[in-house]
């Protein structure tokens, strides 16, 4: 294969395009060792040791010092991979060595982040961020079966934090504004007439 151009992404990292539709990000030091400037070649014999020997350590490495730092869905560490450039045949050799040695655990993952965030973000909030980062749906609605997030808990201590009363003493105007700004929030109108006890709207 023939190097059609090196683009110099920074100080330290180019992308090295070849004629096969192929991209690699790559170092000075893989450009030097393996003689890569535009218009060279790129043996298959080397290609493959470019991948092994260089490609597929690098992105594992790049796998283990992300989950050092905190925790990742296979989906975050799959598109982790791809935004820095990393071939597909890279990045499942890179996931599947983390997953193989139980880096990553998508279940053990999703069941701690619902258990802390949902303390504070509505079931509708909680599923949205789960979604983003990459869990599963049916996973998302398995965790939240298992634990169930208390709107109405949230809300009445939310309420609180910020000092506002409610029941009667509201006004439907001051109700309309509430009930909005916690709609907003994505909380479900039958939960925000429960907590704020007011002249109903819905």
């Amino acid at each position: 294969m023939m190097v059609t151009a090196v683009e110099r992404l920074d100080k330290k990292r180019s992308r090295v395009l070849f004629d096969q539709d192929l991209a690699l990000v790559l170092y000075p030091q893989d450009l030097r060792q393996f003689s890569l400037a535009e218009g060279s070649e790129l043996s298959e014999e080397a290609y493959e040791r470019l991948l092994g020997q260089v490609l597929k350590p690098r992105a594992r490495e790049r796998l283990l010092k992300t989950l050092m730092i905190s925790d990742k869905t296979e989906r975050e560490l799959i598109d982790l991979l791809h935004r820095e450039g990393y071939p597909q045949e890279v990045v499942e050799d890179a996931v599947g060595m983390v997953k193989k040695h139980h880096y990553i655990d998508d279940e053990a993952y999703g069941s701690r982040y619902v258990q802390s965030q949902g303390k504070k973000k509505s079931r509708s909030q909680l599923i949205f961020a789960m979604q983003k980062k990459g869990f599963s749906r049916e996973l998302i609605d398995e965790l939240l079966e298992e634990h169930p997030v208390n709107e109405e808990e949230q809300m009445e201590k939310y309420l609180a934090q910020k000092g506002i009363d409610t029941g009667e003493n509201l006004s439907r105007e001051e109700y309309r504004k509430l009930a909005a700004k916690l709609a907003r929030k994505g909380y479900s109108y039958e939960a925000i007439s429960r907590v704020l006890r007011g002249p109903s709207l819905f």
